[in-house]
């Protein structure tokens, strides 16, 4: 669940005026977790720090190799460290420290999501005297392929024709 930031300062607020995280979370029908995290977030960043995200945010693999520099140099918890740098969730940072232990910088740069857009990768604009026999092959894979799919397709409109002008005929 999404928390608004008048509904976290009203748990901070309410906090700050000495009750217990359990008794501010009771109060308030929140988890204790959220409490003492969201009055860290408050007391090193401010509202800011608190105020819920419109998107996604998205890291250089610049920062995230900083944010990991300082963990390991200043011996911080993820927990402080995402503090520091005003990162939501710690884990990213455990996900982070991973990628880089098993692929070193580039582990850190971020992948595009979803799925490429379609293209004829095989068929390049060059007249075809100075295509390549690499490419000249792959074309003709491409082509071929295209060719054995349109005539199966063809086939395959032919026999549904073919199949309703039996069906026309039965009926008379």
């Amino acid at each position: 669940m999404r928390y608004d930031l008048d509904f976290k300062m009203q748990v901070i607020a309410y906090y700050r005026q000495c009750h217990s995280s359990h008794a501010t979370a009771k109060k308030l029908n929140v988890n204790p977790e959220f409490v003492l995290k969201w009055v860290k977030q408050y007391q090193s960043g401010g509202i800011r720090a608190i105020k819920p995200k419109t998107s996604k945010a998205k890291y250089s693999s610049e920062f995230k190799l900083n944010v990991l520099t300082t963990m390991l140099k200043e011996d911080l918890s993820q927990s402080e460290v995402a503090l520091k740098f005003n990162i939501s969730s710690p884990a990213l940072i455990s996900h982070w420290h991973k990628a880089y232990r098993l692929h070193g910088m580039s582990g850190l740069i971020s992948k595009p999501k979803g799925r490429t857009a379609m293209s004829k990768p095989f068929i390049t604009d060059k007249p075809d005297d100075e295509k390549t026999l690499v490419e000249l092959k792959r074309e003709l894979e491409y082509l071929r392929a295209e060719n054995a799919y349109l005539k199966k397709l063809d086939a395959l409109l032919k026999a549904e024709e073919q199949a309703g002008k039996k069906q026309g005929s039965s009926k008379h």
